[in-house]
C-alpha cells in the first residue's frame, strides 16, 4: 500500500515536472481559438485587427471572426491602441496608410497631431531566455511609419496605430476611417472611439524608476555636441513623459552644484587615527590598477622667481620598503603648466614615519606657480601599481628666508573655515519642467559624499577628504543634507526623491546600510531613503521609507505594514525572475507588464522600478570597441560585477532595453542621430498597466469618498476593487488571456461613469 502510493507521488511529481519542463508561451492563443478580427480579403492581400495587447508573429493565422470596424475605448488623457496587421499575397510596393482624424457627431476632432502609427518590426531570438520562450522572430521595436513601405507576401506585417486623447477631448463616440492603399490596391477601414467621461491624470499615480544609460545613446547614435547633447536627452525625457515613466535622473545635465572651500587638499583622506603630530595626517590610496591616484593641494602655490625651495615631509607606508612619489608641477603668470618644468623623485616608505625632502632648486623667471602632487605608488602610465601612504607635517622652506611657504602642508583643518555653497539654479529651474510640467514621479537624488555598494562590494562615505564615521564627516553631511532639504520643501519638491545609494544588500551588508540610512535621517528627516532588497525576512523600514523588493521575493506582510504607516513598497523586475513569475523578457507573454501593474494595486504596491531601459551592450560580453546591435540581437548580456571580458553570460532577451537607438548599425554608421527614441511593444503594454491602475485607483477613490453610505452601486464597485483570481491570483499564477484584462477594464470605467453620475 505504503509502495504504490510512493510510486503514485513520484509519479505525479514527475508528470508535473514534464509539464513544467514542456511548458511554453502561446503567443498565437491556441486554447482560446487565436485572436484577432478579419476586416477583409481579396485576391491580393489580407487584412485583419487586434485589440493591442497580443504580439503578432510573422505566421500567426489570420483570424476567422469577422469584424470590419476596429472600436476602441479610452478615458480622456489616455493612450490607446490597436494593431493592424496587413499579409499580401506578392510583395506589396508603395504601402501607405492614412488616417487624419477621428470626429464626433458634434464636429469635435482627435486630429492626426494626436494619431501615431509605428511599425511592427521583428528581432530574431536565438538563444530562448529559459525553457518557456522559444527561438524565432518576436515583435518588439516600434519605429514610426513616416513614408510608403515594401511589404513581403505570405508573412504578416503589423502596424501599432495609437490615438491620445487629449484632457479637453469631450466625451463620446468618434468615428473615422483609415486608408490603406498601394500601387493598384486599397481599402478603407472604418475605426470607432468612444471616449468616457473621466480624466487620468497628468501625474501618474503609481511611482517609478527606470535607469536611462545617456552615455550609451552618446555613443549609438553619435551625439557630441552640446546642442546635440541636450536635444537628445530632452527627446528622452519627453518619451518617459508619454509612457507616464520616471527616470532615474532627469538632472543628468542640471545637477546642483556644490564648491567647497577651506579645504586646501583633495584625493585623500584626513587621518585622525595614524598621525605624525597634531589632529590628521594625509593618507592616500591607490587599489586601482589601470590609473594613478593622487593627492594635491586645490588651486595653485605662489612663489618667488629666482627664489630657492625644498620640499620636506614625514611619510609612512602600508607596507615595507614601498615605493611612492613626489612631484611639484611649475605654472607661469598666466598658471599655465610649464610642461618640462617638474621635479618629481621616487621615494621609499616605511611602516614607520620617516622624513624625506625633494630639493626643488632655484626657481626660473618664467615660474610663478607651483602645484604638489602625491603619489602612493610607482607612477607608471599603465598605472598599474598599488599602495597606501601616510603624509604629514609637509613644509615648503624658502632658501632666503627659511620659512614654510605653505603652512596648509600640516593637514590641520579647522571645520569652521570649510563653506559648502550650493547652487541649486539649473536643478530647480528643470524641476520644473520635469515635475510640474512633465508629471515626473521621482528621481534617484544623488548626495554628495554618501557611500555606496551592491550585493559584491560596498565603500564607505567621504566628504571633502573627512571618512565616514568621524565626527568631522557628520558635521559637514549635516551642513550640506540639510540645504537640500531646505531647497527641496521651499518647491514643493519633498517626496519626489529617493536616495538609492545601496543596491541590492547582502545579509552582511545591513550594518552598514542602517548606519547611512540613519546618518540620513539625523540630518535631513523629512528626505527619502530607499532600498533595493532580494534578501527575505530583513525589514529597515524605521529608517528606510522605500523598500523595493525583487518580484519574486515579495513580503507582503513588511507590505502591509509600512502601507499602514503611510511608507512605499515597491517592487523591481530585472534578468529574474524567470518564468512562471511576471517578466519583461520578449519571448514571454505579451500580458506580463501589464499584468505587472494588475498584480502592483492588488498588492498594495506604490512604485515599480528596472535598471534599465536601455541597455543595449555589454562591456564584458562584446569585443572592445564593438557596440552590440540591438536591432540585430535581442539577448541582454551580463556585465559588471567584476565579469571577465569575453564571458557572454545570458540575462534574457530583452532584459533592461526598453528603447532601441535611432541607428541601426552603431559599428559601420557615423551618422548623427537626434530624435525621439524608437519605443518597444513591451513598453507600450507597460503604459497600458499603467493607465489601467489608474482606473482603478480613481475607481477607489470614489468608493471611498462614499463610505458610510449603502448604495449597491458602490458595493459592486468596491467588489470590483477585490481583483479576481482568475485574473490574477499570485506573483506567478495570472491569466495568460488579455481579453480577461481589457473587458474587465470596461467594467472598471462603466463603474467609475455610474458613481461619478450620482455624485453629480
Amino acid at each position: 500500500m505504503k509502495k504504490a502510493l510512493f510510486l503514485s507521488i513520484m509519479v505525479f511529481i514527475a508528470t508535473a515536472v514534464m509539464a513544467q519542463e514542456v511548458s511554453k508561451t502561446d503567443p498565437y492563443h491556441q486554447k482560446t481559438g487565436g485572436f484577432g478580427y478579419l476586416i477583409g480579403e481579396d485576391l491580393d492581400c489580407s487584412v485583419w485587427w487586434a485589440e493591442a495587447a497580443y504580439k503578432v508573429l510573422r505566421d500567426t493565422p489570420v483570424p476567422k471572426n469577422k469584424d470590419g470596424e476596429i472600436k476602441m475605448w479610452s478615458a480622456k488623457n489616455e493612450f490607446e491602441s490597436f494593431i493592424l496587421v496587413v499579409k499580401p499575397v506578392a510583395r506589396m510596393e508603395n504601402f501607405r496608410i492614412s488616417f487624419p482624424y477621428l470626429k464626433d457627431g458634434e464636429g469635435n476632432t482627435i486630429d492626426e497631431s494626436n494619431i501615431t502609427i509605428r511599425k511592427v518590426e521583428y528581432v530574431h531570438v536565438k538563444k530562448p531566455t529559459d525553457s518557456y520562450g522559444f527561438a524565432g522572430w518576436w515583435p518588439d521595436p516600434l519605429p514610426l511609419y513616416e513614408q510608403a513601405q515594401t511589404i513581403y507576401p505570405a508573412e504578416n506585417q503589423p502596424f501599432w496605430i495609437t490615438v491620445k486623447v487629449p484632457s479637453d477631448t469631450p466625451a463620446g463616440d468618434y468615428s473615422g476611417n483609415m486608408l490603406l492603399s498601394s500601387d493598384n490596391w486599397n481599402i478603407s477601414v472604418p475605426v470607432k472611439l468612444q471616449v468616457w467621461n473621466f480624466t487620468l491624470p497628468k501625474t501618474p499615480s503609481m511611482r517609478s524608476g527606470f535607469g536611462l544609460y545617456f552615455g550609451e545613446v552618446r555613443n549609438y547614435d553619435n551625439i557630441k555636441t552640446d546642442e546635440e547633447i541636450k536635444e537628445a536627452f530632452d527627446y528622452y525625457m519627453q518619451a518617459f513623459r508619454d509612457y507616464r515613466i520616471s527616470p532615474y535622473n532627469p538632472f543628468e545635465l542640471n545637477p546642483i552644484k556644490e564648491e567647497i572651500t577651506g579645504v586646501p587638499w583633495n584625493g585623500g583622506y584626513f587621518d585622525d587615527k595614524i598621525r605624525f603630530e597634531g589632529e590628521y595626517s594625509y593618507r592616500i590610496e591607490d587599489h586601482s590598477l589601470t590609473s594613478c591616484v593622487e593627492g594635491s593641494n586645490t588651486g595653485l602655490i605662489p612663489v618667488q622667481a629666482g627664489e630657492s625651495y625644498k620640499l620636506n615631509w614625514v611619510a609612512r607606508s602600508l607596507e615595507e620598503n614601498h615605493d611612492y612619489q613626489v612631484c611639484v608641477e611649475s605654472y607661469n603668470a598666466e598658471k599655465k603648466l610649464i610642461v618640462f618644468g617638474n621635479r618629481s623623485e621616487r621615494f621609499k616608505g616605511q611602516q614607520e614615519w620617516e622624513r624625506q625632502e625633494l630639493d626643488l632648486g632655484q626657481t626660473d623667471s618664467e615660474t610663478k606657480f607651483i602645484k604638489i602632487r602625491l603619489f602612493p605608488a610607482f607612477r607608471s602610465p599603465a598605472g598599474e601599481k598599488t599602495g597606501t601612504v601616510w603624509f604629514d607635517d609637509l613644509q615648503l622652506l624658502s632658501a632666503g628666508s627659511g620659512k614654510n611657504e605653505w603652512p596648509a602642508g600640516n593637514f590641520e583643518i579647522n571645520l569652521d573655515d570649510i563653506d559648502i555653497k550650493m547652487d541649486f539654479t539649473d536643478f530647480n529651474e528643470a524641476g520644473k519642467r520635469y515635475f510640474d510640467e512633465f508629471g515626473f514621479t521621482g528621481y534617484n537624488l544623488r548626495l554628495k559624499g554618501l557611500g555606496g555598494g551592491t550585493f559584491v562590494s560596498r565603500n564607505a562615505g567621504v566628504f571633502a577628504g573627512f571618512n565616514q564615521g568621524t565626527d568631522a564627516y557628520n558635521r559637514l553631511m549635516q551642513r550640506y543634507l540639510a540645504q537640500i532639504q531646505d531647497n527641496l520643501e521651499k518647491f514643493g519638491w519633498l517626496g519626489k526623491e529617493y536616495i538609492y545609494w545601496f543596491d541590492e544588500p547582502n545579509l552582511v551588508d545591513y550594518p552598514f546600510v542602517r548606519e547611512t540610512n540613519e546618518l540620513i535621517k539625523r540630518y535631513a528627516p523629512k528626505l527619502t531613503t530607499f532600498l533595493t532588497e532580494h534578501i527575505t525576512g530583513q525589514d529597515m523600514s524605521d529608517v528606510t521609507d522605500i523598500s523595493c523588493t525583487i518580484w519574486n521575493k515579495l513580503d507582503h506582510e513588511k507590505s502591509r505594514k509600512m502601507h499602514e504607516r503611510g511608507q512605499e513598497y515597491w517592487s523591481y523586475i530585472c534578468t529574474v525572475p524567470k518564468s512562471p513569475w511576471i517578466t519583461s523578457f520578449i519571448d514571454h507573454d505579451a500580458v506580463n507588464l501589464r499584468m505587472w501593474l494588475w498584480g502592483s494595486y492588488k498588492h498594495k504596491l506604490k512604485g515599480i522600478l528596472i535598471w534599465a531601459i536601455n541597455y543595449w551592450n555589454s562591456n564584458a560580453a562584446s569585443p572592445v570597441g564593438y557596440l552590440q546591435n540591438p536591432w540585430e540581437n535581442p539577448m541582454s548580456y551580463r556585465s559588471a560585477y567584476q565579469v571577465p571580458l569575453g564571458i557572454q553570460h545570458h540575462w534574457g532577451n530583452g532584459d533592461g532595453r526598453f528603447f532601441y537607438p535611432l541607428n541601426r548599425d552603431p559599428n559601420n554608421d557615423s551618422k548623427t542621430y537626434v530624435g525621439y527614441p524608437v519605443p518597444s511593444f513591451r513598453l507600450e503594454l507597460l503604459r497600458d498597466g499603467l493607465e489601467d491602475y489608474e482606473y482603478f485607483i480613481m475607481l477607489e477613490n470614489l468608493v471611498n469618498g462614499k463610505k458610510g453610505k449603502k448604495n449597491i452601486r458602490v458595493e459592486e464597485a468596491r467588489k470590483l476593487l477585490e481583483i479576481p483570481e482568475y485574473i490574477y491570483a499570485d506573483e506567478k499564477t495570472y491569466s495568460k488571456n488579455p481579453i480577461d484584462i481589457l473587458e474587465y477594464r470596461k467594467k472598471l470605467a462603466e463603474s467609475i461613469l455610474l458613481i461619478q453620475k450620482e455624485i453629480r
